[in-house]
Order: structure tokens, then sequence, then C-alpha cells
């Protein structure tokens, strides 16, 4: 399932035959990120939010709103707690392949990311990747999800993979992209960009998703 998927998003993004290793990852981490809020929801419309805290509306001026709480944090990273931990949400198994290959994305560096994600909502920044110009994906992460998501979500549904476990299934896709020789970057940088495409896409209204 997870070599399918990287299949398929690596032919959507190539151009003539060409990719960048920054784009494939950003694109991974957007749906993977926005899986976690789907996967969120289904909990929270199933009646098993344990609180208030799980799942938290967050509206804004115009009438946007967004998602936060532990639900989605958990499907991202399982936990603060447990943050560098080995666990099979998205972004631990980013940050287990990335570490396979001798980089570790220190917790403060992480945390940071939470924070400014939480602190743009509503905001012009909000989803933007805190990257440099030369390290930026050729598009934003919410345009991967509207793009990417139609057809992951086809090829999820066709191979019965449960709501719950898509967040699991595109990380380990993102697993399988760090292994690509064809195109190495360094392992810090490719789970930095994981992470900022994924966060904020964790937050987002489905319903803005066709």
């Amino acid at each position: 399932m997870a070599r399918a998927l990287l299949h398929r998003i690596h032919q959507e993004i190539a151009e003539d035959g060409r990719f960048r290793m920054i784009d494939l990852l950003a694109a991974l981490g957007a749906i993977g990120g926005f899986s976690c809020v789907i996967a969120a929801l289904d909990v929270a419309e199933a009646g098993q939010c344990r609180d208030g805290a799980d799942l938290v509306i967050v509206e804004t001026r115009d009438g946007s709103r967004y998602y936060a709480g532990n639900l989605p944090n958990a499907f991202l990273l399982e936990g603060h707690d447990s943050l560098l931990e080995g666990h099979d949400s998205l972004l631990a198994l980013t940050y287990g392949a990335a570490r396979n290959q001798g980089a570790v994305l220190p917790q403060e560096t992480v945390l940071s990311t939470f924070r400014h994600v939480a602190a743009t909502i509503g905001d012009q920044q909000f989803g933007r990747p805190r990257l440099a110009d030369d390290d930026q994906p050729g598009a934003l992460p919410i345009s991967y999800v509207r793009r990417l998501w139609p057809i992951v979500r086809q090829i999820l549904d066709m191979n019965h993979v449960p709501v719950r476990r898509r967040p699991l299934a595109i990380g380990m896709a993102i697993e399988l992209a760090f292994a690509i020789d064809e195109q190495r970057i360094d392992p810090l940088l490719a789970a930095q960009v994981v992470t900022e495409c994924a966060v904020p896409m964790a937050k987002i209204d489905p319903r803005k998703i066709p």
C-alpha cells in the first residue's frame, strides 16, 4: 500500500520524468497531515473523544474553521510527551527514517513548528513552510492537498484502508521516500520539509477540499 502511494505521488509531481525530492516529501507530508485531521474527526464523529481537549474547533474572523487538540496531534506524533519515541504516527515514522540516515530532528524544533502553526491560524503565514528559499517546495502544502488528496483517497478507498490507519499508510510511504537513491537530500532537511507541510495541514477544514 505504501509503495503504491509513493509511486503514484511520484508520478503526479514528476515533470518529464524528473522530480525534486523536496517536492515529493512536501506532497507526502501535506497529504499525510491532512489525513490526520480526517482521522481525528472520524474518532470525534464516533463519539469517542475523552474530553474537550481532544478536538478543539477554532473559527477565524472570516468564518474559516480549523481544528486543534490532542487527537490530530496524536495521529501526527502520538503526543508531545513522546515526540521522538518510536510510534506508528506520521511524523514518528518520518523521524525514524531520518534517524536511520544519521539525523535527529531536535525536539525543540518540532515543538517550534507546532507552536508557529497554532499562532498563525487565520494569518497569511499559515501553511507557509519555514524553509530557506532554495529548500522551498514547488507548491504550498494546501495546493498539494487540493491536487493530490482526491487521488490518494481513491487509492486508499480501493484498498479498504480504514480512515484511522491512513496516516500510518502515508507515513510508511514517507519512510520509503527516504530510501530513494535517485535523489537523496540531507535527512534532517527531509524531516523538516515533512514537518513544515504536515503540521498545518492537520488543522484545516476538510470541507474546503473537494
